[in-house]
């Protein structure tokens, strides 16, 4: 080494003169740097003691986003990232110095300060392009030369001075920020920061043109969607109609567009929410293909084109990836087909499954499932639909345990590998704990992040309030009509078919639906029935034939038939009973969408209303059909672009077609194909005219109002129930085998069940109840649908009806306001149960966060999903701090951050510790120093 040189170009020189020519200072220390570091600290801080020491920070060509920031936040961004084994002596060092008054630091970037010169008394001042970091002083190839002339120096001296006196000080703001940083914060801060970055995964939003911004919740639901979709390639999302699953499902394909994990989408779902779908991607720019859901079932020949398309994709699935979003998947809850003439025990696969299959199996599709109500009649319902998710599930199961015994015999047993790793649950309870699924209700939304004034309760939607409804629930009973009959006719066989017991009753069903649903139902299907085989209104029924020959049914029928045409609607207890209620809400001019089961009866309703009611202006879906053509429909649905317009006219507002009609419609009469995923909010009463076997319509019915509104109003549902006015008679004919009541209490049943996966009721029991979705929690009910609204009045976070993520996310939405003012590298400790202690770190890594577990017992490291970690460090306000040796934390927590990066093969300088909490066996002592000494 050349000591005589005064210049130098090379990496280490720097810190070799720096340091040399500090330790020499006996008073006053000056250091100009573009940038400083504790870690430049911690190199210099020995040649610093007993000397006053003055730091002028000026600007070391930092980028748009570093300019932004705050110096002293650059410092504590730069204390956190990377290993530093001696960062927190550095930092005691540097307060105890600021605190004796030896030490001050100013922000000169304001002067375009860029200099970087060391200055020690008045014997010498450095001049180099290092900066006051590790890098900079020891790592980087840095230039630079020593000045020893006093007249040289003192100018240097008087130049920095000026400088410094007019910089701002930013001692005390560094002082008082490095003070809370030795601090041990709580464990209640860990859990809301860990709950904060999993609900913000990225911290930049992606660039895109869609302008319908997240709202609060829709943050969250993103958030665990993204995860899942990272995790397990596919995702279930749960939620209730009007919370903007379609919004969060945009989002997720921008987010998985902009990260190059997907290169198109493709959206599966019903014909009336094509026209929505279609926009929403549009004003997103995003690129996809549309289908309907019903051709999936269909044959080729019936839909070349669209299945053409649909393997067409199939055929360069692998060259691309896609976001398979199947929206309303509940219409695929049935797995295996219904096969009228021959109900098998083991019936063949949908058509639909196997050609979605086909495309997953692909492996090149991520795939998003979304809706309202998934459980229809049984768990199977879910499950049909789980299985169309990518087969990644991760439960312990027998058979991967024989797997991993005998790993060579893995290739016999092909379809039993496979089968380990299809999601399913065994109960409602356990699919909300699903890993992969993401449930949400409009009564937790309106909980935990409703706001409150005078009027009711509302959800900010950029700056605009949008109230969540109330909702009253009523029942109507009504009297069947030619009770006699019809009970004859059914318990006499006239309706039964050949066949296995399955089929044997199917026309039974239909006529009780119909008989049920209008005289001009039942005399529809009635005429079929009487024509069938070969007649003008026959069914075709392939294999299956009436136990009754035609002649013997017509002859039984026709009487029937004939009253039903010459019925007048003034006896129609039913009719008479709706006109009353359209009566009373449409004086407080309400608008009304009315439901039918059947296609004659929205004909019917139209028809009978129009005479009733010829002020008020009605639009129906179904019109009779003019084709006298034998086995043609008599009823059809209208076009779909006639229908969209008529939706449009009905519901100005809620589909912001305000200033597009001069007059709107009054009553929308429609069949369930309209009662999906449409916007009718303009409506505030919804009508079901007929029950269903399944509660997954009278959610979807209701949801088509149940949706946020500019104004607080409480929206109302009525159902119609048949009763038999002699079922309770003793008789020759046996009333028990009509069953028409026992359809309703099937469905209560099944709706009781329906509830824990998915929202409120929207049936009842009773002939009124009222419904306050603010108020509700995971409500206490019984089977007849009643609820005790008094039990719910002093609930606070919803338990049991939302994914569990939600359940603590809960939490941080009521704490969010403080969990945003808590700093990263946070570090705390808790009791725990476990036998063995664990370290809790979140590392920050390329823009995504990672929660990880340390077991410094065995030296192994996890990462598990984000509940498990939640469920791990859940604790309240209240929890105390652990007794554990600060010092001992850090040193743990340095030996998990070197080992993590050395699995991921990542440098320590490319990540962050965002917090860190020591989980403390409760019968651990207080000293764990023996931890240590094992690694």
């Amino acid at each position: 080494m050349n000591r005589k040189r005064l210049s130098w170009f090379e990496p280490g020189k720097s810190f070799q003169y720096i340091s040399e020519w500090l330790e020499k200072a006996k008073n006053k220390i000056r250091i100009a740097t573009g940038f400083f570091t504790i870690k430049g600290w911690n190199l210099i801080r020995r040649y610093t003691k007993g000397k006053q020491t003055f730091l002028l920070v000026g600007l070391d060509d930092p980028g748009e986003q570093r300019a932004r920031m705050a110096l002293v936040q650059e410092i504590m961004r730069d204390l956190r990232t990377g290993l530093d084994k001696d960062r927190r002596k550095a930092v005691i060092d540097l307060v105890e110095k600021i605190q004796s008054q030896e030490f001050e630091i100013v922000d000169a970037r304001a002067a375009d300060h860029h200099n970087k010169l060391y200055i020690s008394d008045g014997e010498a001042a450095i001049q180099t392009s290092s900066n006051l970091t590790g890098k900079g002083l020891l790592e980087q190839v840095e230039g630079g030369n020593i000045i020893k002339n006093k007249i040289e120096i003192a100018a240097l001296a008087r130049e920095f001075d000026n400088y410094f006196i007019n910089a701002q000080d930013l001692t005390q703001e560094l002082l008082d920020i490095l003070l809370k940083w030795l601090e041990f914060d709580t464990p209640w801060d860990i859990y809301l920061k860990t709950m904060l970055v999993s609900a913000f995964e990225n911290k930049q939003p992606p660039k895109t043109c869609y302008t319908k911004k997240p709202v609060s919740y829709q943050n969250y639901m993103i958030a665990q969607t993204l995860r899942q979709m990272r995790d397990f390639n596919g995702s279930m999302i749960v939620a209730s109609t009007g919370l903007g699953k379609t919004v969060v499902a945009v989002h997720v394909a921008i987010h998985l567009k902009e990260e190059d994990l997907i290169d198109n989408v493709m959206i599966i779902a019903p014909k009336a929410v094509e026209s929505n779908w279609r926009k929403e991607m549009r004003e997103a720019a995003l690129p996809y293909e549309f289908f309907v859901q019903k051709i999936f079932d269909k044959e080729m020949k019936y839909a070349r084109h669209k299945l053409k398309e649909f393997t067409d994709i199939l055929e360069v699935v692998e060259q691309q990836s896609w976001l398979l979003i199947i929206d309303e998947s509940h219409e695929f809850r049935n797995r295996f087909k219904k096969d009228l003439s021959n109900r098998r025990k083991n019936p063949s696969e949908r058509t639909a499954f196997t050609r979605l299959r086909e495309l997953v199996k692909k492996g090149n599709a991520k795939v998003l499932l979304m809706t309202g109500s998934p459980y229809g009649t049984d768990i199977d319902n879910i499950n049909n639909q789980l299985y169309l998710l990518p087969h990644k599930a991760n439960n312990p199961h027998e058979f991967e345990h024989f797997l991993s015994v005998l790993p060579d015999q893995k290739y016999l047993f092909p379809q039993e590998t496979e089968n380990v790793k299809i999601w399913s649950v065994e109960s409602t309870d356990e699919f909300i704990k699903l890993p992969v699924v993401s449930q949400l209700t409009t009564s937790h939304v309106a909980q935990c992040y409703g706001q409150k004034d005078e009027q009711g309760t509302y959800i900010n939607f950029s700056d605009e309030k949008r109230y969540i409804p109330n909702m009253v629930l009523h029942t109507i009973n009504f009297q069947l009509i030619f009770e006699a009959e019809l009970t004859e006719a059914i318990t006499q066989g006239y309706f039964e078919v050949t066949g296995n017991h399955l089929s044997k009753y199917l026309f039974n069903q239909l006529v009780k639906i119909s008989w049920a649903s209008s005289p001009l139902a039942l005399q529809d299907i009635l005429e079929s029935i009487a024509d069938t085989p070969g007649g003008e209104n026959s069914y075709e029924l392939e294999k299956l034939d009436f136990i009754f020959s035609r002649p013997q049914r017509a002859a039984f029928l026709k009487p029937i038939i004939t009253k039903l045409k010459k019925f007048n609607y003034s006896n129609d207890h039913k009719i008479i009973a709706l006109s009353k209620i359209l009566e009373k809400v449409l004086k407080n001019e309400q608008k009304v969408i009315i439901f039918s089961e059947r296609r004659p009866t929205v004909v019917y309703l139209f028809q009978t209303l129009k005479l009733k009611f010829p002020d008020l202006k009605i639009a129906a879906t179904i019109e009779k059909s003019e084709t006298e053509e034998k086995f043609k429909k008599k009823f059809k649905m209208k076009d779909s672009r006639e229908i969209e317009d008529m939706i449009n006219q009905f519901a100005p507002i809620a589909n912001k077609k305000t200033n597009q009609y001069s007059e709107t419609y009054d009553i929308f009469i429609s069949t369930d194909t309209h009662g999906v995923g449409v916007n009718m909010q303009d409506a505030s009463v919804v009508i079901n005219y007929d029950i269903d076997w399944t509660p997954i319509k009278p959610v979807q019915r209701a949801g088509r109002i149940l949706r946020f509104w500019h104004l607080p109003r409480s929206v109302e549902i009525y159902t119609f129930v048949p009763k038999l006015i002699n079922q309770h008679q003793v008789s020759t004919i046996n009333y028990e085998l009509v069953e028409i009541q026992q359809r309703w209490e099937n469905l209560m049943s099944r709706h009781y069940e329906s509830e824990k996966v998915m929202d409120s009721p929207v049936l009842t029991a009773e002939e009124t109840q009222e419904i306050n979705f603010s108020e509700m929690a995971s409500q206490p009910t019984n089977k007849s649908g009643e609820i005790d609204l008094n039990a719910l009045a002093n609930l606070e976070v919803p338990k049991g009806e939302i994914s569990p993520y939600y359940q603590h996310t809960a939490k941080l939405q009521q704490n969010r306001d403080y969990a945003e003012t808590l700093a990263d590298d946070l570090i705390s400790s808790k009791l725990s149960s476990d036998k063995e202690p664990l370290l809790y770190m979140v590392l920050f890594h390329q823009n995504k966060y990672h929660g990880i577990f340390y077991n410094s017992n065995t030296n192994n490291l996890t990462e598990p999903e984000i509940v498990t970690v939640l469920n791990k460090i859940a604790c309240d306000e209240n929890t105390p701090t652990a007794n554990v040796n600060y010092d001992e934390i850090e040193t743990l927590s340095n030996i998990c951050l070197e080992l993590w990066c050395e699995n991921n093969q990542v440098s320590p300088d490319d990540v962050e510790r965002i917090c860190t909490l020591y989980l403390k066996p409760e019968n651990e002592g207080d000293n764990f120093t023996e931890l240590l000494l094992k690694n």
